[in-house]
Parts: structure tokens; sequence; C-alpha cells
């Protein structure tokens, strides 16, 4: 039997690190994905624990860090988040997944949620969106 989601205790898995939201920040933008985590760390109770290009290597890092938010690209080296979303979802229920897109086509934001998306942020919006978005995720 699959194990049920549990919200409370993800967060406090989580969060066990002093009480900080582990973020993983998945983005194939070389130099967003050298900017950002630095953006995130500085804001408290939320840390960037890891950072990825590449598809391929997202789950095994929710798994090594504890990840409770996974901040996704929707296209990333290897392949496409969107398309990988739902076995995600179904390998890590303790996780919330934000898709960080440059793209604002309704169609692209219907199929994130249709693909277990928690919430859809603009890049082109302000970088407060996206720590709203985490924040709101990890409550």
């Amino acid at each position: 039997m699959p194990r049920r989601p549990n919200r409370r205790a993800d967060i406090e898995t989580a969060t066990a690190n002093n009480g900080v939201v582990r973020v993983l920040l998945a983005e194939d933008n070389d130099d967003l994905r050298m900017v950002m985590p630095a953006l995130i760390d500085g804001i408290d109770g939320l840390q960037c624990a890891a950072t990825t290009a590449y598809l391929e290597e997202v789950g095994p890092l929710i798994a090594r860090h504890q990840v409770a938010v996974a901040v996704l690209d929707i296209e990333l080296r290897g392949g496409s988040a969107l398309k990988r979303l739902p076995d995600l979802r179904r390998e890590f229920p303790d996780t919330r997944f934000v898709i960080h897109s440059g793209h604002s086509n309704p169609e692209l934001v219907r199929q994130a949620q249709s693909a277990g998306a928690s919430a859809y942020v603009l890049k082109s919006g302000d970088f407060d969106d996206l720590i709203a978005a985490i924040r709101g995720l990890a409550a």
C-alpha cells in the first residue's frame, strides 16, 4: 500500500535542521543557478540545499537532502520537468513542486497543474513571488 502524504510530518522532517525549509533549485540557466541560491539562503527560514541543471539529478537530490520544496524550470538538461513531474510526485509525495518558468502560456500553467505542480511562478515576476510560493507551500 502506498504511503499516504502527511504534510505536517513532511515539513517537520524537512525543517528538522534548525527549522529551515530545504529547497532544491533545478534550473538550466547557469546564471540563475549561480545567483538564486544566495538569494534563497538570504531569506530567514529558507535554505537552498541543492542545485542542478539536470533532470535526472532531481530525484536523487530530493532524497539526499530531504527537500520540502523543489523549484523546477520547465526544461532542464535531459528533458522536460513537466513530463517527469507526475513520477516525482509519486516518488516524493511529501515534497511540493514549484514550476519557475519564463513562459506565461496558460496551457503550460494548466499542464503544470495537471502534472502535480503546487505552484507556477513566472521568472519575469518579482523574486518575492517565488519566495511567497515556497513559504506558502511549507506553511
